[in-house]
């Protein structure tokens, strides 16, 4: 079958076969551009829901254009039709539609994120749905980049002469570096400012889904502060990098000059959330006013009356816009990782290359306790057999791990929350789709171990009023982590600000990022998947005999 890039068609409404037609156009076309089977039926899934919301406010036999293209490593469902303007996350004609089931169909057309758009323009609405992203090529590209940077690394370190090494090291490697961070580092504030903004602007009306969602959204809540006590617990239990951590002098220097003479006090914290002016924590990078700030035009922004609605889509623009340059971005992580991976082995001693492995390993035994912490929450609050939960999760464990995306694996855990755990789909419909927005226990986790260790690395003591800004701040990041490949990572550049650690100490973890991202979504999904189960059977909307089976 010849690989097509680009392809189009027109269907008219007034066919028999109208929707069949189309649908079939779009999964021939998403085939045949070798976009993968989950990327399709997430893609046909919310193509079916809008096309039928198109229907309703086109007039009779109008026509709907389609195109299915790939371009940049993104395949993405184009749909336009004439008719009137709506509102895809609300259905205000169908007067039958109680607002439980508006707010569960509007969070899950949100959780699609930046994948999904609408517009209308000169009475034509228009929707691009993007069906398939290069993260797990971008993540299999970054592997395969950590191990090229190894076999060069050690290559460089013991057969090219020390002259060679330090002019290469100076010349070309940590050039490549310093530009990647500084990339990095002018997109955090806005990154974080406006997907912070974006998601309490989207769920200032969290009431209308009533004690279902209620229960859910404090079901995450409390994982999440669960994540972060637990990673600051296995951190200083473990104390990975305990056996040194040989600095190269150039990032020795940078170490002494941090400043810690700031005053760290809980009162001098509470007091400083709130900044003197709207700009101040753009211009000095301060995450907890930053956040502040966020969450301060997020909620008022469903509060001004006819300038919502301008508002919101003025933010979403926004938000758009600086997730695209992230996007951008990232995508030159495999070259920094393999950058990154060559300068740590070519610069640093063997113990500080046993230290990158030992925080690896306690981020992963990490993730394993919380995967235990999800069974022992099935037993306590939804009284049901954990093993069975996993066993009947396996599926849902693995996609997760291998897409590496909460948003890409979300189908397949909705089809096992309902035929194999016995989901009511009231629940499992609403839980899933808010759980792959603002669930992030692996991130969490990844934040907090990561975190302390490039504080210990770099000399920096966090004391007990960091320890509870660091909580705040990781939580916070948690409802609001932009959904693109390799957010963790930037909202670890957040981290590290909040801690005053150099920018530049995200280079020790860029190359192994990619394994660690892996974990950390296998864990965020389980998380969904454990709370719609808690939940459903609390309720009596859980199938016993389906869940035993």
């Amino acid at each position: 079958m010849k690989k097509i890039r680009n392809t189009s068609a027109v269907y008219n409404s007034g066919s028999y076969t109208f929707m069949s037609d189309v649908m079939g156009f779009i999964e021939s076309s998403l085939t045949q551009i070798s976009v993968g089977k989950k990327f399709i039926q997430k893609t046909l899934l919310i193509s079916e829901e809008i096309i039928a919301d198109l229907l309703k406010h086109a007039p009779a036999n109008t026509d709907l254009k389609i195109q299915v293209r790939q371009f940049f490593g993104e395949t993405s469902v184009n749909l336009s039709m004439k008719g009137e303007e709506f509102s895809p996350y609300s259905d205000e004609d169908d007067l039958s539609e109680d607002a439980s089931v508006s707010a569960i169909r509007a969070v899950l057309l949100r959780s699609f994120g930046e994948n999904f758009k609408y517009r209308n323009k000169n009475n034509i609405n228009h929707v691009r749905i993007v069906a398939g992203q290069s993260e797990q090529k971008l993540n299999n590209s970054a592997i395969y980049a950590l191990f090229l940077g190894l076999a060069f690394g050690f290559l460089a370190k013991f057969l090219f002469p020390e002259s060679v090494n330090t002019t290469l090291c100076t010349y070309v490697l940590e050039p490549i570096k310093t530009v990647f961070m500084h990339a990095i580092r002018i997109i955090i504030a806005p990154v974080v400012f406006f997907s912070i903004v974006s998601c309490f602007s989207q769920f200032t009306n969290l009431s209308e889904v009533g004690k279902i969602g209620s229960r859910v959204i404090s079901m995450y809540l409390l994982t999440t502060v669960i994540a972060v006590l637990l990673g600051i617990g296995i951190f200083h239990l473990v104390q990975p990098g305990e056996f040194g951590f040989a600095l190269s002098s150039g990032i020795a220097t940078q170490a002494v000059s941090v400043d810690t003479s700031v005053d760290t006090s809980i009162m001098s914290t509470l007091m400083n959330i709130v900044p003197s002016n709207f700009l101040s924590p753009f211009l000095e990078s301060d995450t907890l006013q930053l956040i502040f700030l966020a969450m301060l035009c997020g909620i008022s922004v469903g509060m001004v009356g006819k300038y919502s609605s301008m508002l919101k889509e003025l933010f979403d623009a926004l938000n758009t816009l600086f997730l695209t340059i992230t996007t951008l971005i990232t995508r030159f992580i495999p070259l920094a990782a393999f950058v990154s991976i060559s300068l740590l082995v070519i610069n640093l001693g063997g113990d500080s290359l046993l230290s990158i492995l030992s925080v690896t390993l306690t981020h992963t035994g990490a993730i394993l306790c919380m995967m235990c912490i999800y069974g022992l929450l099935i037993l306590v609050i939804g009284r049901l057999n954990p093993l069975k939960f996993f066993k009947n999760d396996k599926e849902g464990i693995f996609t997760s791990l291998t897409l590496s995306s909460s948003s890409a694996a979300m189908p397949t855990n909705m089809r096992i929350c309902t035929e194999k755990l016995g989901v009511s789909p009231k629940v499992a419909n609403f839980s899933i789709p808010l759980g792959a927005t603002i669930n992030m226990d692996g991130v969490c986790l990844y934040l907090t171990i990561i975190g302390l260790f490039l504080a210990k690395a770099y000399g920096i003591v966090v004391d007990l009023p960091s320890l509870i800004s660091l909580t705040f701040t990781i939580v916070m990041l948690s409802l609001g982590a932009p959904g693109v490949p390799g957010c963790a990572f930037i909202c670890l550049g957040v981290v590290a600000e909040s801690l005053n650690i150099p920018i530049e100490a995200l280079g020790l973890i860029i190359a192994i990022n990619p394994i660690l991202d892996m974990a950390d979504t296998m864990s965020n999904t389980t998380g969904d998947m454990a709370t719609a189960v808690i939940v459903a059977s609390n309720e009596g909307l859980l199938d016993h005999e389906k869940y035993n089976s």
